[in-house]
């Protein structure tokens, strides 16, 4: 190329669409485009016979080596390389330049095709940074040559060679993983290949190393005349986030089941409106019925809970009505179902204002505690029972040291006396005393092995069904002569079928314990008479044992009449065992004792018995 016909041809040269321009060996311009100008940014106008380095000041000196190359007669082309133009800045070039030469064949100069992809290669860093930081990758299949291609950051995600790329169309689906999730996306591309559907999956996909994470795929179709000549799309890696996903999703679900399980109900209720919101477990808690529901939920509320705990309630209520501030608290209160079943509720309230309508509202969480409550009720009983039990053990224990130790005094006089008198006759009288205090010393023994036998705490494993009717007339014939000795009348006033479940034999002992207390106690101006009746009361026999004897003076002996070692009246055969030991054998037995009595008119007590 001779520089006569550059001349001719610079015309041509300025309209091409390419940043290109003639240098002469000095590298000063002899011809270029208009794109180099605006490529390059030159705004001085003409450069002609301007050296490249003084028109182009942008360009990186050591660029002037691969000129200097091709002004030895060599073509240099690059798609992109980075310069270091200064400390901060880089410069991205890419270039084709070939040399020129005289008509004598010499070297003239450079054709050089210089473009500045600065903008592009930051561009593109650009989007390499966010797919890495996305973990986000890019794929294409060929439709019409079943070429397949991706970018890098897919075999990154798919843990295979960076070179790795499918090389049919069915190799494409085999990382997925096999069954639900690669049936999926199969499903959808021939989906999107017959009619275009896109698709956006969250599926499972297997790497190269055996690992199994969680993907997002979408996919487009390309249409040419109707026809479907390329899918393309994206691959992200949401292992992290879709993993957390679910054991959110799974800790949630078990939060909501145990909520559920719990039957925790969760409420609010404006203060100034009076607006009240409940969910669904808080309508079951009250008995409030949600499908037919009708009315004002506040009233609701107030009719549910139950008639005695309503006062107490309403002023609990009402004391944040009047506060007017900010607070918590807890009430507990029951509630009467429509089938008149008792439930206990605890309701705990947090008042706020609202921040949206700067309205007082409460907003609480009610809680069954009714198995709580119930459960603590029993434990106070056991806990009374136990008190009991100590008292009883405490009096147990005072009289085994006084009448033992009395018993024991009594007999070392005794047995002293005796050792040491010569008279016969003063030696008999003293054996009939010894005689007389071994038998009070067995009688002592007798009566506290009852009272242990009375406290036997296995005694519920022993209940039976036996029938009151029958053991009432058993025991009144088996002392029918202490009948006729007092002249003693009885009406018995017990239904046949009238069961009770019972240890027999403490059955037995109360019964006559109670008709020998009658008769030893009676009145000595007037015939004994005894009432016995039943009554069933709720899960309850009621056994009624009436006589019209001397009486028990209440008010005196009263917190006492079922007391250890305790008498009420002078009788010379009085232990104070019996009420103590009658008593503590119908406790065992689940049941449970009570009297009235007047002096010189009479006493009644009332026993209840576990019903078969």
């Amino acid at each position: 190329m001779n520089l006569q016909h550059l001349q001719i041809n610079d015309a041509l040269i300025k309209e091409l669409p390419t940043p290109v321009a003639v240098t002469d060996t000095q590298l000063n311009f002899i011809a270029y485009s208009k794109r180099w100008l605006i490529e390059h940014n030159i705004t001085q106008g003409e450069i002609i016979s301007v050296n490249f380095f003084d028109a182009l000041s942008h360009i990186p000196f050591q660029f002037k080596d691969i000129l200097n190359n091709c002004l030895m007669g060599n073509s240099c082309q690059n798609e992109g390389q980075e310069f270091k133009k200064c400390e901060n800045q880089k410069i991205w070039l890419k270039w084709n330049i070939n040399p020129w030469k005289n008509e004598n064949g010499s070297i003239g100069g450079l054709v050089i095709n210089l473009e500045n992809i600065t903008a592009k290669k930051q561009l593109q860093e650009l989007v390499e940074k966010a797919q890495e930081v996305s973990r986000t990758g890019g794929w294409q299949v060929d439709l019409l040559t079943y070429k397949t291609q991706w970018t890098k950051m897919v075999n990154i995600i798919h843990e295979m060679p960076l070179d790795y790329v499918p090389q049919t169309y069915d190799e494409c689906f085999v990382h997925f993983k096999e069954g639900e999730y690669r049936n999926k996306i199969i499903a959808a591309s021939n989906e999107a290949i017959k009619y275009g559907t896109p698709w956006d999956e969250e599926v499972i996909m297997v790497t190269g190393t055996g690992k199994e994470i969680w993907i997002r795929t979408k996919g487009h179709a390309e249409f040419i005349d109707g026809k479907c000549v390329r899918i393309f799309g994206i691959c992200q890696d949401i292992d992290k986030y879709k993993r957390q996903q679910l054991a959110y999703t799974e800790s949630a679900e078990k939060l909501k089941k145990a909520v559920t399980a719990s039957k925790v109900g969760t409420w609010e209720y404006y203060l100034d409106t009076g607006k009240t919101v409940w969910d669904d477990i808080t309508f079951s808690l009250h008995g409030v019925p949600k499908d037919n529901f009708t009315g004002s939920l506040y009233r609701n509320w107030k009719n549910a809970i139950h008639p005695d705990d309503f006062i107490e309630i309403q002023k609990a209520v009402q004391k944040y009505y009047n506060g007017g501030g900010l607070g918590s608290g807890t009430v507990e209160y029951r509630v009467l179902l429509p089938n008149n079943q008792v439930r206990i509720l605890k309701s705990t309230v947090t008042v706020i204002t609202d921040p949206k309508s700067a309205e007082y509202k409460g907003v609480g969480i009610t809680q069954d505690v009714t198995n709580e409550k119930l459960a603590e009720k029993k434990l106070k009983e056991f806990a009374e029972i136990t008190g009991k039990q100590n008292n009883s053990l405490t009096n147990f224990a005072h009289m085994v040291s006084h009448d033992l130790r009395a018993h024991s005094t009594n007999l070392s006089v005794l047995t002293s006396l005796l050792k040491d008198e010569k008279d016969e006759d003063q030696k008999i009288q003293i054996l009939e005393m010894l005689k007389s205090a071994t038998e009070s010393l067995n009688s002592t023994v007798y009566n506290l092995n009852e009272v242990v036998q009375s406290n036997s705490k296995d005694i519920r494993d022993e209940l039976t069904k036996v029938n009151v009717l029958k053991v009432i007339h058993t025991v009144k014939n088996n002392i029918g002569t202490l009948f006729q000795e007092k002249n003693a009348t009885c009406t018995i006033n017990v239904a046949t079928e009238h069961n009770v479940k019972v240890v027999p034999a403490y059955l037995d002992s109360i019964i006559l314990n109670l008709f020998t207390n009658s008769l030893k106690y009676s009145s000595p101006s007037r015939d004994p008479k005894i009432v016995i009746t039943t009554t069933i009361v709720d899960e309850f026999l009621e056994l009624t044992f009436t006589d019209n004897g001397k009486g028990i003076d209440l008010e005196k002996y009263g917190a006492t009449i079922f007391g250890m070692h305790k008498t009420f009246h002078r009788n010379k055969d009085a232990r104070g065992v019996g009420l103590y030991i009658t008593k503590n054998q119908i406790e065992a037995m689940g049941g449970s004792i009570t009297v009235q009595s007047k002096v010189n008119s009479g006493t009644s007590f009332k026993i209840l018995f576990l019903l078969n």
